[in-house]
């Protein structure tokens, strides 16, 4: 009878729980080394996030590989076309304000799946010799590690793949994502990044704000394509980056003028994958 293979890999979103989740491991505070981590790089992460992914692959004791999906989020959101090319349509989660007494919405959420899952698995294939179309083998088995905490638990997920095993070693530890922050500043003096997509409408007020003062042009970038998106895309329903469902530059400048830092949490509980947001 054939041993089953086993890998254990880290999906890693460059942000607090992922980041400290791979350093606990490195330190093997959770009894198995991983065999490497993967960071699905959309394109359209913050300029810090580059920079802590340099600093993270030379601090832990396995290999981060760092992969695309092909294509560019940031270019395909200002091109307005989906991950396939196809215009007039975006993959990230808008929301919607309805017209004429319409109820209001949001957006199908296709972002993570084309831009971080799907890179991810295809490396993992790699990694494993299973060539495109070739299925992998019944006797293989990949322990994908997701940085998700106690204060996120609604968003642990059975994996659609079945040689793909979920597993959340900090919900384990019971940590949460304070927690996280604690670890981190016992052993590290330096600034520990956020991690989302510069356009990400998941964003909290205090993550716009941060980005509009941190990088003004990239912010300017975002709410071009905010603006765009409502002349361009043929949708019954105006679509916006911001949940309070205005143009995002008046969105972000009420949020300075009223101070809303804190009174908006993230929404990345939508995003119950786990590779986003973390």
């Amino acid at each position: 009878m054939r041993s089953t293979r086993r890998m254990t890999i880290i999906s890693l979103g460059g942000g607090v729980q992922s980041s400290v989740m791979a350093l606990m491991a490195s330190e093997g505070e959770f009894g198995t080394l991983p065999d490497c981590a993967i960071f699905a790089d959309t394109g359209w992460e913050p300029p810090s996030i580059y920079d802590h992914l340099h600093w993270l692959a030379n601090e832990i004791d396995f290999p981060l590989h760092v992969v695309d999906g092909g294509r560019n989020l940031r270019e395909d959101a200002k091109a307005l076309v989906n991950h396939s090319g196809n215009p007039n349509f975006v993959d990230i989660p808008v929301y919607l304000k309805g017209r004429d007494g319409d109820s209001d919405g949001i957006g199908r959420r296709q972002c993570t799946d084309s831009y971080k899952i799907r890179p991810i698995r295809r490396k993992v294939r790699e990694l494993l010799g299973v060539k495109p179309r070739q299925r992998v083998p019944s006797d293989t088995i990949v322990e994908m590690w997701l940085g998700i905490s106690t204060d996120e638990a609604v968003r642990m997920r059975t994996s659609c793949d079945k040689w793909i095993e979920n597993r959340y070693p900090l919900i384990e530890s019971g940590m949460s994502r304070k927690d996280c922050l604690a670890w981190w500043k016992s052993g590290y003096d330096r600034p520990l990044v956020r991690s989302a997509c510069i356009g990400c409408p998941y964003q909290s007020c205090q993550r716009w704000i941060e980005k509009k003062r941190r990088w003004p042009e990239l912010f300017d970038e975002a709410v071009a394509i905010d603006t765009t998106m409502r002349h361009r895309l043929p949708f019954d329903k105006e679509p916006y980056l911001h949940s309070l469902r205005m143009p995002l530059d008046q969105a972000v400048a009420l949020d300075e003028t009223q101070m809303r830092f804190g009174q908006q949490g993230d929404g990345f509980g939508n995003e119950c994958d786990g590779h986003c947001g973390v």
